[in-house]
């Protein structure tokens, strides 16, 4: 098996297609342009959507999505179903998460009050870009009216570095409790580091929050904006990366006793937001931008890798980065170092040893991901998403995952879906291959069971595999052995009853013969381990069970 080619062999197949999509439509679109003699040909460019189809395929998604379809389909499958599923899902979620759809840009023109008396905040909205959450209106609205400021965010543009410089002046370092208690109102200008989960509010007459950990972009302090409730919703109009424009939030006077800000979305609170992509398009243009207020290219903040391009591998892990993707081996799994949290409730916390082709590193996982990982074996090849990498002061870099910042595992060793789909089977390899090369770690191959022994000292069965090239012995872990039972119709057993049962012999008639399909690893010390398996009832593959059942129905 070779899954990384495989990824990569879809990755490409999409992005060729996804391309051709794009051209087919720009090319219509520009023959209807002809026709319309109307068509504005001098459109803002700050108006213009660009199609976020056409944008490349991120490795590290591709890499997750594929995992995750061959570990929960394991039937059914076949290369037109998951190159299907993958461009429909990316269509969805490109435009979602990448360009702000589902969040809704709308002209606020024809909207703009109709007895105007202050010109300057008119021009300020009138041609305003918004996003909005539709959960929010009226359906049976009898006229068009303002939306209210805790349902929309205002967008801006590189080209307003004037009115960005002018409205947001202030400082959360220079915040001082003698202001607030005057009456004083701030507007910063912010990057939003993490967006947290949602999490019970322990305040009075509220139920939930949700943390915006930011960025003051004037001084480099940190501070925390708070949503609350109904305010929750705002979290789907800006990502992780994009530049928060805060006007007027809400400061409580002893919060301001504490190391760090906690700012609060109150009554004359309005959020301003300059979207990353933003910058990105005209990324030739503020290359070499230094201002401190448009340095999106500093490395002193978080920065969101879900669509990141490339594949991460050890070597070249973001020094703050959250939602990375890695691909590769684990090497080991140490026990559960759980740890107490300031209100006296306990999380597990696991450690693994990883390594892919460039090297090894530690990760911690937290809670469900830990106790999940917990259950896996030396040996087997994962695909990690949603880690939070982090470089302490130290030097040594930090990567935890917890599912509570969306963090996922895929066990791609133990995947029934991809020996299921017959056109994958091309990449199985033959026993001689892996006897004489030493330098396959993992592989799938289609061989006959020829005999097993037990060890009184365990549960661990070894299987004995022969596919006519070669012969090895493979040490069955998870539900291996069960699924070879099952697949010769024998009920569910315990693992001690099934060594018991093979030991005297009662199993044998069933199972020497059984053809299968088998995804094993080579182990450090040179040893074989059957992580999945599958049986292949293909033409001229009967098992020797079958055989003689169909001998006995012709004697009948």
């Amino acid at each position: 098996m070779d899954f990384e080619n495989l990824v990569q062999r879809y990755r490409d197949t999409l992005s060729s297609h996804i391309l051709t999509i794009w051209q087919t439509k720009r090319a219509r679109k520009n023959e209807e342009n002809k026709e319309n003699e109307e068509y504005r040909e001098n459109e803002d460019l700050d108006l213009q959507a660009v199609d976020p189809e056409v944008e490349p395929l991120p490795w590290g998604w591709v890499c997750a999505r594929v995992a995750e379809m061959l570990i929960h389909t394991p039937h059914g499958l076949t290369e037109p179903v998951i190159l299907n599923q993958l461009l429909s899902e990316w269509q969805e979620t490109s435009v979602t998460y990448r360009k702000g759809v589902l969040k809704r840009f709308s002209s606020l023109s024809t909207v703009s009050p109709r007895l105007n008396t202050k010109i300057r905040d008119y021009e300020l909205i009138k041609y305003r870009r918004i996003r909005f959450n539709r959960a929010s209106l009226s359906k049976t609205a009898s006229s068009l009216t303002f939306l209210h400021t805790s349902n929309i965010i205002t967008i801006l543009t590189p080209s307003e570095e004037v009115l960005i410089d002018t409205l947001f002046t202030d400082s959360i370092a220079d915040v001082l409790p003698t202001d607030i208690k005057n009456g004083r109102g701030y507007q910063f200008w912010t990057r939003v580091v993490f967006i947290g989960a949602k999490e019970p509010a322990d305040m009075p007459g509220f139920c939930n929050k949700v943390c915006i950990y930011v960025r003051d972009m004037s001084s480099s302090q940190c501070a925390t904006l708070v949503l609350l409730d109904d305010k929750i919703r705002m979290t789907t109009l800006f990502k992780t990366g994009d530049f928060l424009g805060i006007h007027w939030p809400y400061i409580n006077i002893e919060d301001t006793y504490h190391d760090e800000i906690i700012l609060h979305y109150g009554d004359l609170t309005v959020l301003f937001c300059l979207p990353m992509s933003e910058l990105c398009k005209r990324g030739s243009k503020f290359k070499h931008f230094t201002k401190h207020k448009f340095n999106y290219q500093d490395n002193s903040y978080m920065i969101d890798y879900k669509f990141h391009y490339d594949r991460f591998f050890i070597k070249t892990l973001p020094l703050r980065g959250v939602n990375v993707t890695l691909y590769g081996k684990v090497d080991d799994i140490l026990n559960n170092s759980s740890l107490i949290l300031n209100n006296g409730k306990q999380i597990d916390r696991y450690t693994i040893k990883f390594s892919d082709k460039t090297g090894s590193q530690q990760i911690t996982f937290w809670g469900k991901v830990g106790r999940e990982i917990a259950e896996y074996h030396i040996g087997q090849y994962i695909v990690l998403e949603g880690l939070n990498t982090w470089k302490k002061s130290n030097g040594e870099l930090e990567i935890n995952g917890d599912a509570s910042s969306g963090a996922m595992v895929y066990n791609v060793s133990m995947a029934k879906g991809w020996l299921a789909v017959s056109s994958l089977h091309s990449c199985s390899l033959s026993l001689a291959t892996i006897i004489n090369h030493q330098q396959i770690y993992q592989f799938i191959c289609r061989c006959l069971i020829t005999g097993w022994e037990t060890n009184d000292d365990s549960f661990d069965i070894n299987w004995r595999l022969d596919d006519g090239t070669g012969v090895i012995w493979a040490k069955a872990v998870g539900t291996v052995s069960q699924d070879i039972l099952h697949s010769s119709g024998i009920e569910t057993l315990t693992d001690s009853l099934i060594k018991t049962k093979l030991k005297k012999g009662h199993l044998g008639t069933n199972l020497i013969g059984k053809m299968l399909w088998c995804c094993i690893s080579i182990l450090a010390s040179g040893k074989y381990q059957i992580n999945a398996v599958l049986a292949d009832y293909s033409d001229g593959s009967h098992s020797i069970a079958q055989a003689d059942c169909a001998r006995m129905l012709k004697e009948l």
